[in-house]
């Protein structure tokens, strides 16, 4: 399939604004209503399978009351001859759908989102998954590679940091390690963003999205310091699709064949085992 970089520019274009005006967004964090559904998955990585599975079953617009978080998107393992990684496709298929569905359709902003942006190496196999996407985009775009370049940034730039449910979830990318949380900024969510927010190491956005290894004690800090009951997030890869890292974070993984997703209901209140019953593998779904 040939891809129109205009047309491929106008949509990244119109989903990043779809971001930035949503009429449930407050500053950087995304407030769902308190009812309907609302579907919940970690990141995705370009595993084309899971992502089509997901939006074939969630069939958004049969269902105008459920909500769809993704997140990481991009950097999979699927590379040409030449190491370029066409993940940028995944992206486009976000942003249409996030022009489809505005009110539906979520993102929030991850590690490899910002890497992207900032072109830092982030190695998989030993090469860099960054430069291999931008190699994607130009070889598909030629001429208009860096304006599309320049639109995907852009796109990426408009995702907020979390979502809240009413009852008490938070969704964000990841967490401060405990050696940040201590001094971490937690302001980020409640004003605009500035230049020293995503500085290597010191910003508030960079510990939250790039944090590992968070201990259940500074979880359950984080939650108390965000008002939530549970704190759901990626980024850590996890075999079993999930992790349970104490009473108050669920940790989830989508982009392998034990990959899971996480349909909850807005108007109910879940403690962490009621919320693990709720779980769902992409295997399970035809």
């Amino acid at each position: 399939m040939a891809y129109d970089a205009h047309q491929v520019m106008e949509v990244l274009g119109a989903a990043a604004e779809e971001n930035q005006l949503c009429s449930l967004r407050q500053q950087q964090v995304v407030l769902l209503p308190d009812e309907g559904e609302f579907w919940i998955t970690g990141d995705l990585h370009d595993h084309r399978r899971n992502f089509e599975k997901l939006i074939r079953h969630a069939d958004l617009a049969a269902h105008p009351q459920r909500h769809l978080l993704l997140h990481e998107l991009i950097h999979g393992d699927h590379f040409d001859a030449q190491g370029a990684d066409a993940s940028w496709q995944m992206l486009y298929r976000a942003a249409e759908l996030k022009c489809d569905f505005p009110q539906q359709v979520h993102f929030v902003l991850g590690n490899h989102d910002l890497a992207q942006v900032h072109g830092e190496g982030i190695l998989k196999g030993g090469q860099s998954v960054c430069e291999a996407f931008t190699r994607g985009v130009r070889n598909e775009f030629g001429a208009q590679a860096d304006r599309v370049v320049v639109a995907v940034t852009e796109f990426l730039m408009s995702l907020p940091l979390a979502v809240r449910t009413q009852s008490g979830l938070f969704c964000c990318h990841s967490l401060p390690t405990d050696a940040h949380a201590g001094h971490f900024d937690h302001g980020v969510f409640d004003r605009a963003l500035t230049g020293p927010d995503y500085a290597r190491r010191t910003g508030a956005v960079y510990q939250l999205i790039w944090g590992r290894h968070t201990s259940a004690e500074t979880a359950s800090a984080f939650a108390a310091k965000v008002g939530a009951r549970i704190l759901i997030t990626g980024h850590q890869p996890q075999e079993q699709g999930y992790r349970v890292n104490g009473p108050q974070h669920l940790i989830l993984a989508s982009e392998h064949s034990r990959g899971v997703f996480l349909p909850v209901d807005l108007g109910t209140e879940y403690d962490m085992s009621e919320l693990a019953k709720q779980l769902r593998w992409f295997v399970a779904i035809e």
